[in-house]
């Protein structure tokens, strides 16, 4: 029996022409792909692709077959956008994913306004560190630092944000040479996100400065500046703190990006809550 993830990962392939492409917009491995697009093509008995100049083109039944698949997607798209307008008001429940820091710092204090305006609406707001897969509805809206790839996503710009070397008030008393000399002490990610653009600048910049504390967030990596562990690069949305000081003008900057699946963009609750986040992004200083 084929099933509709089966049938999703053919259409992924039809439409990237590479299992290397269609596991990535899927978020799945290029060995997995591979494996079940055979078992696929074993149970409808044809082969369903042929290598062309590298590149995989459905063969007549292949085709035949996504063409049966993008048909049964767009009534399935069809359905969710019915679902979302039985009532005239914005309804029922919505999981969104964001940033840890971000999340508890700058949408966590705003969820009670938004309860008060939208009480139909049921948010629950996942601040975390994974990259949920929106594909496989792990999560209705994901805000994220760098723009997604799969081709399924709705995906919105909402800005970007300035992060900058930041030290504690007791810290730079300590060391007030740090202010004009930079600091000795620093406090970075942990070893597992060295590719990170704050890893990178702060290693290209401070390259002499003595590595006191490692974090896996940007909350931690906040807390053990304010504890006067060293100097470490913040957020703009973390970095206003009354025992913070900045020791430069904003050296990083991300892009944010707001996503959610095509087939919830008919969605009055999720375009809600949208607004919501963008609204937060905007007020966030």
């Amino acid at each position: 029996m084929t099933s509709w993830d089966d049938l999703r990962l053919l259409l992924a392939v039809c439409r990237s022409g590479t299992l290397t492409a269609a596991a990535r917009a899927m978020g799945l491995s290029q060995p997995t792909v591979s494996r079940r697009m055979a078992a696929l093509a074993r149970r409808h008995g044809e082969a369903l692709f042929e290598t062309v100049a590298g590149r995989y083109v459905p063969t007549a039944a292949g085709r035949e077959l996504s063409t049966r698949a993008e048909r049964l997607e767009r009534e399935i798209d069809a359905l969710a956008s019915e679902a979302d307008h039985l009532g005239a008001r914005p309804e029922g429940a919505v999981r969104l994913s964001a940033p840890e820091g971000f999340g508890l710092a700058v949408l966590a204090p705003r969820l009670e306004a938004f309860r008060r305006e939208h009480p139909g609406i049921d948010l629950l707001l996942v601040a975390e560190a994974r990259v949920v897969d929106l594909s496989r509805r792990e999560a209705d809206l994901a805000l994220r630092f760098v723009r997604p790839s799969q081709r399924e996503l709705v995906i919105r710009r909402l800005g970007w944000y300035g992060s900058c070397l930041c030290a504690s008030t007791g810290y730079l008393r300590e060391h007030p040479e740090a202010a004009t000399e930079g600091p000795a002490d620093v406090v970075a990610m942990h070893e597992s996100m060295e590719a990170s653009v704050e890893s990178v600048w702060l290693r290209t910049h401070h390259p002499r400065a003595h590595v006191r504390v490692r974090a896996h967030t940007t909350l931690a990596v906040r807390a053990a500046v304010l504890a006067g562990a060293g100097a470490g690069v913040l957020p703009d949305y973390l970095a206003s703190h009354p025992e913070l000081r900045a020791l430069g003008p904003p050296s990083v900057k991300r892009d944010v990006f707001l996503a959610h699946h095509r087939a919830l963009r008919g969605s009055a609750r999720v375009r809600a809550v949208g607004r919501f986040v963008a609204d937060c992004f905007a007020a966030r200083l």
